[in-house]
C-alpha cells in the first residue's frame, strides 16, 4: 500500500521558480537571437561599406570631365577641331624614355607652321592619363625653351601607353589635338 503523507506548500519566495537565478536561467538564452540578427545586419554594413570602397578606388575606370556639356557642344567641338587642323600646324612629340626619381619626366612638343618654321608665342596646355589608369589625369602649361620647342616635366612614372591632350592657341587660332605615347621604363633608377 501507497502511504500518503500531507506536504505543506513552501513558503512565499522559497519556490523554486522564484529565485533571481531560476530568472535569469529562464530568461538566460532571449539576448542570442537578437543579437544574431543585429550581427547579421552589421555584417551587411561592413560588406556594402568594402564593397562601395573597392568600386570607387578603382583607378582604371574614370568619367569624363564635364560630359554633359561636351556633349550639348559637341557640333562647336567639332566646328573648332576642324578650325584647328585647317591651321596646318605640324607637331612632334617627345617624352623622356626614364622617369626621374620623383616620376616625372619631360615631354617635348615641337610645333611648326605650314612653311615648317618653328610656331613662336603659342600658349600650350597639356593633360596626360596612363591608359590603363584613366582616371588619373596630370595637368601641365608647357613653357617655350626654343623656338617652336615647348617643355614641361609630368608626373608620369608608369611605363605604356599614355594619351596626352593637347590645347595650343596663338592669338586667335587654337589647335587641340591628341597624341598617344608610348613611354619607356618605370620609375627612376642609379646609374
Amino acid at each position: 500500500m501507497t502511504q500518503l503523507t500531507a506536504q505543506t506548500p513552501p513558503p512565499p519566495g522559497d519556490s523554486p521558480g522564484d529565485s533571481p537565478g531560476d530568472l535569469n536561467e529562464e530568461h538566460g538564452g532571449a539576448w542570442i537571437w537578437p543579437t544574431i540578427v543585429l550581427g547579421l545586419l552589421g555584417l551587411q554594413i561592413v560588406i556594402c561599406l568594402v564593397a562601395f570602397v573597392v568600386a570607387t578606388s578603382d583607378p582604371s575606370g574614370a568619367v569624363v570631365r564635364d560630359y554633359h556639356s561636351k556633349a550639348l557642344a559637341w557640333d562647336e567641338h567639332m566646328a573648332k577641331q576642324r578650325a584647328g587642323e585647317a591651321l596646318g600646324w605640324g607637331v612632334a612629340l617627345v617624352v623622356a624614355e626614364r622617369a626621374d626619381m620623383l616620376g616625372g619626366r619631360m615631354v617635348r612638343l615641337s610645333m611648326k607652321d605650314t612653311q615648317g618654321e618653328p610656331l613662336t608665342g603659342v600658349a600650350v596646355g597639356v593633360s596626360a592619363f596612363h591608359l590603363a589608369r584613366a582616371s588619373q589625369v596630370f595637368d601641365a602649361d608647357m613653357k617655350e625653351a626654343a623656338p617652336g620647342v615647348y617643355v614641361t616635366q609630368m608626373k608620369m612614372r608608369k611605363a605604356g601607353r599614355w594619351e596626352l591632350v593637347f590645347v595650343a592657341r596663338r592669338g586667335e587660332d587654337v589647335y587641340s589635338f591628341t597624341l598617344r605615347q608610348q613611354v619607356g621604363a618605370d620609375g627612376w633608377k642609379p646609374r
